[in-house]
């Protein structure tokens, strides 16, 4: 609901205005509210922050009045719509209002029904505009954050402007492909077609007609004919995720599309002609199908105009999946709408989310885990011990045995000494233990280079470690 303030001194002419803003259909989603002074005004404006604002330019028997509500309210950074309303509209006075911050002028001389059509159209034009800022601010939403996608983003960007006419996004499942998409859909100007269809969702028996849609008696139950979604996207894209999944015979025809640009319904023997470009999702190797037959390889080629692979979550760096569980994190307490005691995590469960492979869904696992944990976290600390069973015992030791027992951990076949490295006892000689492994690591060095004394240099080089060091480990491990 769009709020609206109204600030004008007329008694009179602010009850016109409520009469037509209450009764008009152009204005039926605005809430209308009015006041009389410049104090009224401010108690209204700080308690309901409205949507938009009508100020009069001369209440108060001053002419710069309104102007001075309206630079106040810019000033304490209000960003919403702003029509300055006067009898006297010339236009220097106009273009003094829109210097100071006014969005809009209108003439208090004309009638309600043109004044209250005139305000619709700017809030429904103000509407459209801060909706477009808020899809260019969501191009990369914090809470799919990371590093990949912002790489992703600027690719994006490079391809949209391209004479690239399709795209192959390829990763595991949850790694991001639908988000790909939904980035690519974002940067489009507003109004170009973009159609998705989940190729998996599609019985084999009807992707095809539903894709490209279908004559009239085509097939049983094809009471009218209709268009499909590859000629709904015409002069725009079309998202066909998991690909792999198409029939046979939607292959076909979509290879033919896309050499063509040419779409052939259902049951009919004409083409039509359309300027679609595409973008396919899969988490299947396409290659490894196209090898056994199982996917065309000719429409793989086609598909691969620009291709983008998202690394799994287990491969990404460190830093990166710090800032994704952050950013996950951010969205949850977001979508709970909590301002205090947001939910957080403690230093020890963030250590275990970072490493765990998260392998069978990735970010969407991670996503769907992280709201599972909060249910039980009722203090707002979402702790290791709110992790589900099949993580912990993932972290757990493989048996119960004490680490500290002699027969925790097998020594044959391993040179003496390593018994007190692997079972140690406390306190132990920490140094005589890494002299027995560097002894053990030498042994195996002069296999591996051949020699019976590697050289300084070479020990150095291959065990990176200094050359000094290496000369030292040497000397010590020849006098013994």
């Amino acid at each position: 609901m769009i709020t609206l303030l109204h600030l004008d001194d007329d008694a009179l002419f602010l009850h016109r205005c409520s009469v037509a803003f209450r009764s008009s259909p152009h204005v039926a989603h605005v809430s209308y509210a009015s006041t009389r002074s410049a104090e009224e005004f401010r108690h209204e404006f700080s308690r309901c922050r409205p949507t938009a604002i009508l100020l009069d330019l001369s209440f108060g028997g001053s002419a710069t009045r309104g102007l001075d509500i309206l630079q106040e309210i810019r000033s304490s950074g209000y960003d919403g719509t702003v029509i300055m309303m006067s009898a006297l509209s010339t236009s220097d006075v106009i273009m003094d209002c829109i210097r100071s911050g006014a969005n809009d002028f209108l003439s208090k001389g004309l009638d309600e029904s043109e004044m209250t059509f005139r305000v619709a159209r700017l809030l429904q034009g103000s509407r459209l505009s801060r909706d477009q800022d808020v899809r260019q601010r969501q191009l990369l939403p914090t809470h799919v954050s990371g590093r990949s996608l912002r790489e992703v983003h600027q690719r994006l960007m490079r391809l949209r402007n391209s004479a690239v006419r399709s795209l192959l996004v390829t990763g595991e499942s949850g790694t991001g492909k639908e988000m790909v998409a939904e980035i690519l859909q974002l940067q489009l100007p507003q109004g170009t077609p973009f159609v998705s269809v989940n190729c998996a969702a599609l019985a084999p028996t009807v992707v095809e007609a539903e894709i490209f849609g279908y004559e009239k008696g085509a097939f049983t139950g094809a009471t009218h004919s209709k268009i499909g979604l590859y000629e709904a996207a015409d002069g725009g894209w079309l998202f066909l995720d998991e690909v792999a999944r198409l029939s046979a015979s939607a292959q076909a025809s979509l290879l033919r599309a896309l050499e063509n640009g040419e779409v052939r319904p259902v049951g009919s023997t004409r083409t039509k002609k359309v300027n679609v470009r595409v973008i396919a999702a899969t988490n299947e190797p396409l290659d490894a199908l196209a090898d056994k037959g199982e996917f065309r390889g000719d429409l793989l080629t086609r598909l691969r105009g620009y291709e983008i692979s998202l690394p799994p979550l287990r491969a990404r760096t460190t830093a990166e999946r710090q800032e994704i569980i952050e950013s996950l994190l951010a969205r949850l307490n977001e979508s709970l709408s909590l301002d205090e005691n947001e939910y957080r995590l403690s230093s020890s469960c963030a250590a275990v989310l970072l490493d765990l492979p998260w392998s069978k869904g990735n970010v969407r696992e991670l996503w769907q885990t992280l709201q599972a944990m909060s249910v039980d976290a009722t203090d707002g600390v979402i702790t290791i011990e709110h992790l589900p069973n099949r993580y912990v015992k993932k972290t757990s030791q493989p048996d119960e045995k004490d680490p500290t027992s002699p027969e925790a951990y097998s020594t044959e076949g391993l040179p003496e000494g390593f018994d007190d490295i692997l079972n140690p006892k406390f306190p132990c000689q920490f140094e005589r233990m890494i002299d027995t492994v560097f002894d053990h690591v030498l042994h195996r060095l002069k296999m591996y280079t051949s020699e019976k004394s590697p050289s300084q240099r070479t020990v150095a080089q291959l065990l990176n470690v200094s050359r000094h060091e290496a000369t030292q480990r040497i000397a010590r491990a020849q006098r013994k």
